[in-house]
């Protein structure tokens, strides 16, 4: 399998939504991800809830020195990476999106195949969410492997 085609399986169930994933295999265009101008944000906020083999429910404001859009990649972060409050990273290029929430050593990172739902562009906005269910992490606490479900809805102005 092509490096393309083998991306193009873990993103194209993310960018069609649930609804779409029997259709995948058929499909040969790329996925329907937005395209995201370039730009600075002002603001914005994301709900991040964590179940599982560690917990979080937080609404965490967008970190505006550490979000931006260079035109073919977006970062949104939320929080502090790494911090020991909670925080989140929501990425989306024209081939994939991914989604991380965590609070300090406790982190989940999900993409592709993994997560459901869909992220919204208009000139002056983004908003977005993003369900991800029975996604494998390490749990610092007692140091294993695992499940958790993630679920983050977000915005962010520009």
């Amino acid at each position: 399998m092509t490096r393309s085609a083998f991306i193009a399986a873990l993103v194209l169930p993310l960018a069609l939504g649930a609804e779409s994933q029997a259709q995948v295999g058929a499909a040969k265009s790329p996925p329907d991800v937005p395209k995201i101008s370039a730009r600075s944000y002002t603001g914005g906020s994301a709900k991040v809830t964590v179940t599982g083999a560690f917990q979080i429910d937080a609404n965490v404001a967008i970190n505006i020195e550490a979000s931006m859009s260079d035109g073919e990649m977006t970062w949104l972060q939320f929080g502090v990476s790494g911090s020991p409050e909670p925080n989140a990273l929501i990425t989306v290029s024209e081939q994939e999106v991914g989604v991380s929430g965590g609070r300090g050593e406790q982190i989940v990172t999900a993409g592709g195949a993994d997560c459901s739902g869909q992220t919204d562009v208009t000139p002056k906005s983004i908003t977005g969410s993003y369900s991800c269910m029975g996604i494998t992490s390490y749990d610092a606490a007692t140091g294993k492997m695992g499940a958790v479900d993630i679920v983050i809805r977000f915005s962010a102005s520009s």
